[in-house]
């Protein structure tokens, strides 16, 4: 071999993702298995089995596999049965047939996006899709498409749960486990840090780390749900660890929270800051420990609440300083969040240590893992109609011109318009006709290659080589995609496509050109209606997501958070980062470098507002003693009053692309009316000589208010030089 190709392979192997190449290996040989059973019993579609690994081995995990296993079984039996019964009976009467085929597709797509059996609802309208256009020229035999497609789903289940179970298994309840001594680790390392800014230490790459959590806390919470469904043991633990989750997002926001407030004014740098760093780093070693997959012992306890009560006796002497009495109320507003924060975090941290050591008898064995809502909401129901439109109109173009590959075509425009609203960042629909044009390019490459290759695919071996690399490179590439793009889509149907030629026996030059015309068709018809009727874009997408999470913290401004279902806590706290990815493919002409970062710095804004109004809504009220009322309870009804006035205000102008309008009061009257009641509420609770264990917690929440008041402005200074109207609207197909 030569040296320099030597040299050269060690770097390209280490390049190679293994989890890729893993998802990759279980594709191809489940795959390949899937096809050499079906051909080998004589079924009369393999391709339908390639297909059905295809999206089974997509859910990486064996639990999250058995789940799609199942409900894709039960979603091709109800199709199958659907589509014989409507094609078989009312194909010869149009009318009511494209009308109940319109229902069926319509409401099972938008079923998909629920949180109950998303899978079977899909494989329902995919089935019925399938049998309704082989159905067309022979209804009284659509029966027999449905029984073929299910034996070939039923090869294609047993393969994939084989092949994952066997060759490289990822179990949800290990890389769960993994993540969660990972996030152990990584609030270690931030805990001491953002300590010591309190001393005048620096925050810089905290950020990066603390604005992925709510991300984080998604994945794992779908890693519980697939956990779940493959061990009975941790299965016990669900509810624990879905509480945990919750704790450790609460963790990273006060961190995070903390990252933007300046040291400590003195004297209580010098006075209190060691005493603060060391109560840092020995919440840090509380993470440390429990990363090291340990638990906290009572002598730990005991060091922290000594630490606590130290801080605390440091501050009342610290009363009888002059100096601290001259000190503005921003000042000991920011000293009042850090120490609160500070207590709120041993406090979460004691939380997930009980919960990590609860004696399995002890343990609730009910939880809600649900990440969508139990109904579709407006935009799937919408989505649904529009894919259900898109199979009409195949359907009707099959049955009226019968043009080459017609069975294709409609197969086609069901999954690009169905399955483009799961491409990441909502990009899906913005590139419909580009797609056409590329994706005609590519078929005509690959038509040429098929009229000239077919002689080969006849070989068993070259037939199946081809199968086993193709499926490979699609496995590796769809990884850690966190969608199905649009060319995941094209490619798996061009494969399928190819598959079902046939090439034992000569391949007539129509059925190419069937493919061709098949898989073009279909796109043409899915742009079309994707492009005309309610597209989804990255710039609606935006829009939309921000208006409705928006009104939801407006709307939870008295109880806090905690009352809302997980599906919506979980999609307030995806907010920001979906929102940068929206932003990135709205880059263009429409939108120029500059304006893109001032939209960046907004949702950034917003994300510190949410967090602020996250931490202390619903909190502030039942800490007010009584004696306290007179001075707080008024001023703090207007300011939640402003809050929601002002949030509903960005929402209304996200909707309208327009610049907000100024709220009924003046933001800054009402901050300055707040800022005082909160002077007067110190002065008060100072003069009653309160201890810190009561004055920190109204002071504390009550300056997150006062935080979130002045992030409310800043948001509206920035959203009146946002140029919405320049790249919300859709203005280039």
């Amino acid at each position: 071999m030569h040296p320099m190709r030597a040299h050269a392979l060690p770097p390209m192997l280490h390049r190679l993702d293994p989890g890729a190449a893993a998802l990759g290996l279980q594709m191809a040989v489940a795959g390949t298995a899937a096809f050499f059973c079906s051909q080998l019993l004589r079924l009369q579609y393999p391709s339908w089995s390639v297909l059905t690994v295809i999206l089974l081995v997509m859910a990486q995990y064996v639990g999250a596999i058995q789940e799609k296993a199942f409900f894709r079984m039960l979603g091709t039996i109800i199709g199958g049965i659907l589509g014989y019964l409507a094609t078989g009976a009312w194909q010869q009467s149009p009318i009511l047939y494209l009308t109940t085929t319109f229902l069926i597709v319509g409401f099972n797509v938008a079923m998909f996006s629920q949180s109950r059996a998303p899978y079977a609802f899909f494989l329902t309208a995919l089935t019925f899709v399938v049998i309704a256009s082989n159905g067309q020229a022979h209804p009284d035999m659509s029966w027999a498409y449905a029984l073929a497609r299910a034996e070939e789903v039923l090869i294609g289940v047993i393969a994939s749960l084989v092949s994952q179970s066997l060759i490289f298994p990822r179990y949800a309840n290990r890389d769960f486990l993994q993540q969660l001594f990972l996030s152990y680790a990584e609030l270690a390392e931030a805990t001491p840090r953002v300590a010591a800014i309190f001393q005048g230490g620096t925050s810089a790459g905290l950020l990066e780390s603390l604005h992925d959590f709510p991300s984080r806390a998604s994945a794992m919470r779908n890693l519980l749900r697939f956990g779940g469904r493959e061990s009975r043991f941790f299965r016990g633990d669900l509810s624990s660890f879905a509480e945990i989750v919750t704790n450790l997002v609460r963790a990273a926001n006060l961190l995070r929270s903390l990252t933007p407030v300046p040291p400590a004014p003195e004297p209580y740098r010098t006075q209190i800051g060691p005493a603060v760093t060391a109560w840092g780093q020995h919440l840090g070693s509380g993470w440390e420990i429990l990363s090291k997959k340990g638990l906290l012992d009572s002598a730990w306890v005991a060091r922290a609440k000594e630490l606590e009560q130290a801080i605390d006796r440091q501050l009342l002497a610290l009363r009888k300083n002059a100096e601290v009495s001259q000190l503005d109320q921003e000042k000991t507003g920011d000293l009042s969040i850090y120490l609160l924060s500070l207590r709120e975090l041993q406090t979460t941290l004691l939380e997930i240590n009980r919960l990590m050591g609860l004696p399995e008898a002890l343990r609730d064995q009910t939880t809600n893992l649900a990440l969508a809502p139990a109904w579709p909401d407006a935009a799937w129901i919408k989505h649904g109609s529009r894919a259900a439109l898109a199979t009409v109109i195949a359907l009707v173009l099959l049955n009226w011109l019968n043009p080459p590959g017609g069975t294709l075509m409609v197969l086609g425009a069901f999954v690009f318009t169905t399955m483009n609203a799961l491409s990441p960042e909502g990009s899906g629909d913005r590139g419909a006709f580009t797609y056409v044009v590329v994706f005609a390019f590519v078929l005509a490459l690959a038509s040429l290659a098929l009229v000239a290759g077919t002689p080969l695919l006849a070989s068993y071996a070259v037939l199946n080589t081809m199968l086993f690399t193709w499926l490979f490179l699609l496995g590796y590439w769809m990884h850690d995609r966190g969608g199905v793009t649009v060319p995941v889509q094209f490619s798996f149907l061009l494969l399928v496509s190819i598959l079902s030629l046939n090439p034992q026996e000569p391949v007539a030059f129509e059925s190419i050109v069937g493919i061709f015309f098949g898989l073009i068709n279909g796109l043409i018809i899915a742009a079309v209606v994707q492009r005309l009727i309610w597209p989804i874009l990255p710039q609606r997408q935006l829009q939309k997501s921000l208006g409705a999470n928006l009104r939801l913290v407006a709307n939870s401004l008295e109880q806090g958070f905690d009352h809302l279902p997980l599906w919506q806590r979980t999609r307030l706290g995806l907010l920001p980062s979906q929102a940068r990815n929206y932003i990135r493919k709205m880059s263009g002409p429409t939108m120029t470098a500059e304006q893109s970062r001032q939209l960046v710095d907004f949702v950034t804004t917003l994300q510190q507002l949410i967090g602020e109004i996250a931490l202390c809504s619903g909190r502030l009220t039942p800490v007010i003693h009584e004696e306290l009322q007179p001075l707080l309870s008024k001023p703090l009804a207007t300011v939640k009053k402003t809050l929601a006035e002002g949030l509903s205000n960005l929402a209304t102008a996200f909707a309208r692309a327009d610049k907000p309008q100024a709220t009924t009061t003046s933001l800054e009257d009402i901050t300055k009316q707040w800022s005082e009641a909160i002077i007067r509420t110190r002065q008060e609770m100072l003069t009653r000589e309160s201890p810190p264990e009561d004055v920190i917690p109204v002071l504390g929440h009550a300056a997150r208010y006062l935080a979130a008041l002045k992030l409310l402005q800043q948001a509206e200074r920035q959203a009146r030089h946002l140029e919405l109207s320049d790249y919300l609207p859709d203005v280039a197909l």
